[in-house]
């Protein structure tokens, strides 16, 4: 009889258990797991003008479809949807931030919720039967589709960035300044090329991406947030621009024009660049 009740209390005690296991959140983790939800932000030092020796501000494109920046299409918590629904929020709620037309982060030039969410869709316009005449197949009127926009459809980003040589430092460093996902543009079945769906000032965004955890294929104990990924420069990316008068990027320059491999090699050059004058800047 005591055996008896000993099974029964542990086999409740079981049951409790694994009642409360499946309706926690600690997503198929033997323990909570909480490194990352509560990081902080570790803001970027302070910069003097007067230290600072060379500044050359670049724009660069992340594509999510090469092998180092796949995991920013992790299932589990995709890049695409963190940015989409904190611009989505707004700046006035927890977690949201504000989104801008441009590259120019100026005031007057910022996205209401609406027109986020209504950039991006197509419209096409197609034939349909006039209701008014169901008998007559040939009765018809135009009608237009909307096909709204989905956010996983995202596969490259524009980051726009200063590469700065701080004196009282000595070092030479990148600052990511805002950060824009593309979506390819089409206009009446046409398509007009890939542009920015809109852009996000990263120290708005770095709140946010601190706490979203990022796939470590080496160690699931060991991941690391969003923001120590892109801090850290983990990822691949491309030059598209350069500061230049005429504020356009290497594609449409007129040497480069019809050419995208020069474009390209134009594009390393610039990287090269870069290196070289970090490594002059030393004396050995």
């Amino acid at each position: 009889m005591l055996n008896r009740k000993i099974i029964v209390s542990l086999s409740l005690l079981l049951g409790f258990g694994l009642s409360s296991f499946a309706q926690s959140d600690l997503e198929d983790w033997t323990y909570d797991k909480t490194a990352v939800k509560e990081r902080k932000v570790i803001p970027h030092r302070y910069t003097r003008e007067a230290n600072t020796k060379f500044q050359k501000r670049i724009h660069r494109v992340i594509d999510t479809r090469e092998k180092q920046n796949l995991i920013m299409h992790w299932p589990r918590n995709a890049f695409y949807r963190v940015i989409y629904e904190a611009a989505i929020k707004g700046p006035n709620k927890e977690g949201g931030v504000q989104a801008w037309t441009s590259d120019s982060l100026s005031i007057g030039m910022a996205y209401s919720e609406d027109e986020i969410l209504g950039r991006g869709g197509q419209e096409f316009v197609t034939q349909v039967q006039d209701p008014n005449f169901p008998d007559d197949p040939y009765m018809v009127i135009d009608t237009v589709l909307q096909i709204p926009f989905e956010p996983e459809d995202i596969q490259k980003y524009r980051i726009m960035e200063d590469w700065i040589f701080d004196n009282s430092y000595s070092d030479f460093r990148a600052v990511i300044i805002a950060i824009a996902p593309l979506f390819n543009q089409v206009a009446s079945g046409i398509e007009l090329g890939e542009v920015p769906l809109f852009w996000v000032k990263m120290d708005d965004l770095r709140p946010v991406l601190v706490n979203q955890e990022l796939f470590n294929p080496f160690n699931d104990a060991a991941r690391m947030s969003f923001d120590d990924w892109f801090e850290m420069r983990m990822f691949s990316s491309y030059i598209v621009k350069q500061s230049n008068v005429w504020d356009m990027d290497i594609k449409y320059f007129e040497e480069f024009k019809d050419d995208g491999l020069q474009a390209l090699l134009e594009s390393e050059r610039i990287k090269n660049e870069l290196f070289i004058f970090e490594h002059d800047v030393w004396e050995y």
